[in-house]
């Protein structure tokens, strides 16, 4: 009787202990099952906002992309007319450079061409081409000049001129100037040639270039 009760006793127990055995791993079964639930819940759900996040970024609506567009057409309109007024700029300083060297060219070569017998249509050349310092002094002395020219028979012609621009902007310039002239007179019958080299500061006056300053340089 007693071994009867001690064997159904431990049957019993060993029951109980597979049953709580049972009921531990369950539970222990469903923890693990709902916290792997919950993580891919949790990544489901940051997936879906990150993939918002990345489509609300690139995402540009036709009136940012309109902006974008007139912003840039804007900068390349401002650089383009940045670049014409330079263009044109430089054309023009160019320009009046060309025209100051061949101004100053041709009054050299009219202050140098005399001839004793069309000695007022010579000077007043050289006065027309003449401006400031330069015209109020070659008008002061034409007179003598002139009846030095008389007096010695002289004739001159330039026979070969070489110019260039030292500096300048658009209305005034420096040039050197040299011109080789072959020069008779009552003194060398025979001619000879004569060397001048000029330094000529020119102004433009209206539309045309004139010498204000003139000056023999060795």
């Amino acid at each position: 009787m007693s071994t009867i009760t001690t064997q159904a006793g431990r049957a019993v127990k060993n029951s109980r202990l597979r049953l709580g055995g049972a009921r531990g791993e369950s539970h222990d079964n469903q923890s693990h099952d709902n916290q792997s639930h919950n993580n891919e819940s949790h990544n489901t759900v940051g997936g879906a906002a990150a993939a918002r996040a990345r489509t609300r970024t690139a995402r540009i609506t036709p009136r940012a992309l309109w902006a974008l567009v007139a912003l840039l057409l804007l900068a390349a309109a401002a650089l383009g007319a940045t670049r014409g007024r330079e263009a044109y700029t430089a054309y023009r300083t160019d320009q009046a450079h060309a025209e100051a060297v061949a101004a100053a060219r041709q009054l050299a070569v009219n202050f140098v061409t005399v001839d004793f017998q069309q000695v007022d249509k010579d000077t007043a050349r050289v006065r027309a081409g003449a401006t400031g310092t330069f015209l109020e002094s070659y008008t002061t002395s034409v007179e003598e000049l002139k009846k030095v020219i008389v007096q010695n028979k002289t004739v001159s012609r330039a026979e070969r001129t070489e110019a260039a621009l030292v500096s300048g902007d658009l209305d005034s310039a420096v040039a050197l100037v040299g011109v080789v002239a072959p020069t008779t007179n009552t003194s060398v019958p025979d001619g000879e040639k004569k060397t001048y080299r000029m330094r000529l500061e020119l102004r433009k006056v209206s539309d045309a270039w004139k010498v204000e300053n003139l000056e023999f340089v060795g």
